[in-house]
């Protein structure tokens, strides 16, 4: 892939810590392109009309124009979780403007190394890691470009820059009064050095920061006018819809397209190669192109499609938690350790010295993540290049399938990138930039490629099963004197880890989240915990808190059960065992208070605890539930977090309730499976999720432990839901639940 060879270094020259002259206006970024205009005339396939503006690829976090025009630049993808609100804001508040009377907007090249994610080494959006990982340098930015301002208006009234401050978009002289827009002051700033160092606000003068509560476009968004990749249209586009192999890694043997062709407006159908010699590529189909998306979808509903044997012919996923526990005890299973000390054998062989030893197992199916609008993506192949309108979450995907499909090389990729809706991992999958791509090319017409629900609940991918094994034991004291947990999972797909498999250590950081050496909360004499990898064939991807899910949940649910062996109150056990981890202890401690934790409760009625550590952020969940005749309902979810400064405490509190509220559904009703090699889910009426109906009384409360950076909470809440719920009913009825999704039935 390109992105590796320097990032394009070869090819493009750069200024670094610079500003440059645009249109009259100022540019400021930290990695400006030097002879930016000529190399954009060269490279632009779009006609977009930015050069005729004097805004083509600047390349800038911040451009202030000379009609007093302010544009920021979030090279983030947002999914609707509020990205652009709150990184607009980190720049708006340095620079001094109010973020929401600016113009927030995509970069139109986002393939500059300053975009590149400086974790994962490619370009892309995830992790929670948008708003925290940027936070510092877009203060710089907007410090930067303020500070430019100030000079350009000290130097203009001739007076020294320390007489003159900012005022919402303005320069303002003191002693004087005398104002001058940002833009007036444009064309003088662009002319001046970037200054190496700026200062930055303390927190304690922040005007936006901290203090948003509302989310950008949310008027546009309510009324439906808001525009998502669903809605692109263009001239002479055929919309695309793919009947994909039904069984895993199917071929198409042949494809009657009579009845399918005959539908007005279907076009043409088309074979579409798979793609398994690429990690995430796509499986082998058949596409209907057609002149709007229902033609399309009834050519695909008529096709006669004879498949070819596979080899996941008699896989079924009933029995995959059997031979994940099974592989424990092979030879060949290989234990990647990630928390390690002591002897943890040795603890438990010492069991009979007054301690006692809990084991369990804990068992997590696949789950689709299955976004509100489904996976769509526009390709234009033109002129040698390529152009891609959509959710591009990963732009990375989009430069590999071009290039592999089509030997299109970077220079030539295109991106528009626009707001999804929603994304949980599913739009960090690339199989579906490799069908559009080969579509694009093979027809040399603008493709949109679309899933129906059906499509997607299908197109594989999921978040991978997992089984955990676990052994505690407790000392006649009541301490966590040992604990042995087995973490049994697929590696993640290695695109994203490249050479993991080459390491040392053997280490997937994707596959040990909250189980590994800086998240772990928990100490003891004796730790053992480690990862084991379990291939089965089936393609998986990347789901919202990914493998926090089911570790947490082992985690979590370990520690109930050795507390209540040890005859302590589980908040009171686990901060015992949360050495130096203050803030942890402050969000269990709150959350505690919160839901009256210790307190006399309806009969009927019980509580239970869970929390865990994710992006520098903790949390604690605290769940009530009720019997209800012969079934527990959940009553309530108190959740307090810690996530440092909450840049849009507006847009946190939100992030965390959806999370609670996929919480809920990993603990009721996520599951997809396969029988036969066969997806047995189609739609919500065989995979149900969240409504509005089910979700209990939810208490948010946010704890700014350090406010110095912020962060990240996009998938912090939903992986301590499920292990606070069955903690909860163990607590009411004596019963454990130990896999999902649980049956809360509880008939004598």
């Amino acid at each position: 892939m390109r992105h590796n060879d320097q990032h394009g270094a070869a090819r493009r020259r750069f200024l670094k810590q610079g500003s440059a002259l645009l249109a009259a206006g100022l540019a400021v970024g930290f990695v400006l392109p030097e002879a930016h205009a000529a190399a954009a005339a060269e490279s632009n396939i779009s006609g977009d009309p930015h050069p005729q503006r004097g805004e083509f690829e600047p390349n800038a976090w911040v451009r202030v124009l000379p009609d007093d025009t302010i544009k920021l630049v979030v090279h983030k993808h947002d999914s609707g979780t509020g990205t652009r609100t709150a990184l607009a804001a980190v720049v708006a508040e340095e620079l001094d403007v109010d973020p929401f009377r600016v113009e927030v907007i995509t970069p139109e090249d986002p393939f500059f190394p300053q975009y590149i994610h400086p974790l994962w080494k490619v370009f892309s959006t995830g992790g929670s890691t948008s708003v925290s990982l940027e936070y510092e340098r877009l203060r710089r930015a907007g410090a930067t470009a303020r500070a430019m301002l100030i000079e350009a208006a000290a130097q203009q009234w001739g007076v020294p820059a320390s007489a003159c401050t900012t005022d919402n978009g303005n320069v303002v002289e003191a002693a004087s009064g005398r104002r001058a827009t940002y833009g007036s002051l444009a064309a003088r700033a662009a002319k001046l050095p970037a200054p190496k160092d700026v200062a930055l606000k303390p927190p304690g003068e922040f005007k936006y920061v901290g203090k948003l509560r509302k989310k950008r476009d949310a008027a546009q968004k309510t009324t439906g006018s808001f525009g998502y990749s669903i809605d692109v249209s263009l001239p002479g586009m055929l919309v695309a819809v793919i009947a994909r192999a039904p069984m895993i890694d199917g071929r198409v043997r042949s494809v009657d397209t009579k009845a399918a062709l005959a539908i007005p407006g279907v076009r043409d159908v088309l074979r579409i190669p798979a793609r398994p010699d690429i990690l995430g590529g796509n499986q082998a189909g058949v596409a209907v192109l057609a002149d709007d998306y229902w033609a399309a979808h009834r050519g695909q509903a008529a096709l006669q499609i004879e498949w070819d044997d596979s080899p996941f012919e008699s896989f079924d996923s009933s029995t995959l938690a059997a031979r994940q526990a099974a592989w424990l005890n092979d030879p060949a299973a290989r234990v990647v350790p990630t928390v390690q000390n002591g002897d943890a054998k040795t603890a438990q062989a010492a069991k009979a010295a007054g301690g006692k030893m809990i084991e369990a197992s804990y068992t997590m199916p696949y789950k689709a993540a299955n976004p509100l609008e489904p996976v769509n993506v526009t390709a234009w192949a033109r002129n040698g290049g390529i152009e891609y309108w959509g959710g591009l979450q990963v732009p990375s995907s989009a430069l590999e399938a071009a290039e592999v499909i089509g030997s299109i090389p970077e220079n030539r990729v295109t991106l528009h990138e626009l707001v999804s809706g929603g994304s949980f991992g599913a739009r960090e999958s690339k199989y579906w930039l490799f069908e559009v791509t080969w579509l694009a090319i093979k027809t040399g017409k603008p493709v949109k490629l679309m899933n129906s629900r059906e499509d997607e609940m299908r197109a594989l991918y999921y978040h991978a099963a997992t089984h955990h094994r676990a052994r505690a034991v407790v000392d006649s004291k009541g301490q966590l004197a040992s604990l042995e947990l087995r973490a049994v999972s697929p590696a993640s797909p290695e695109q994203w880890e490249p050479g993991y498999l080459d390491r040392a250590d053997r280490m997937d950081y994707s596959t040990t989240e909250a189980i590994n050496k800086w998240e772990f909360a928990y100490s003891a004499p004796h730790r053992d915990i480690g990862w084991v990898r379990h291939e089965t064939g089936v393609p998986t991807g990347w789901y919202r808190a990914v493998s926090y899910i089911p570790n947490v949940f082992a985690v979590e649910s370990i520690m109930d059960e050795a507390a209540h062996a040890a005859r302590r109150d589980p908040l009171e056990f686990r901060i015992a065992h949360m050495s130096e981890r203050p803030r942890h202890v402050a969000v269990l401690r709150e959350a505690a208070k919160r839901a009256g934790w210790g307190q006399a409760l309806p009969a009927g009625t019980a509580l239970g605890i869970s929390t865990n550590e994710a992006y520098s952020s903790y949390i604690a969940v605290i769940a009530r539930v009720k019997r209800k005749g012969d079934t527990v309902v959940v009553e309530k979810l108190t959740c307090v977090t810690d996530c440092g400064i909450a840049v849009s405490p507006g847009g946190v509190e939100e992030q965390l309730y959806g999370g609670l509220m996929w919480g809920l559904g990993h603990a009721t009703s996520d599951r997809i499976d396969i029988r036969n090699g066969r997806v047995q889910q189609s739609n919500f009426d065989t995979y149900r999720v969240m409504r509005m109906s089910d979700m209990p009384d939810i208490d948010i409360h946010l704890v700014q432990g350090d406010v110095s950076k912020p962060g990240g909470v996009g998938e912090l809440a939903g992986p301590s839901v499920a292990p606070a719920i069955a903690n909860a009913v163990f607590s009411l009825t004596g019963k454990r639940l130990r896999e999902t999704p649980f049956n809360l039935q509880m008939r004598a």
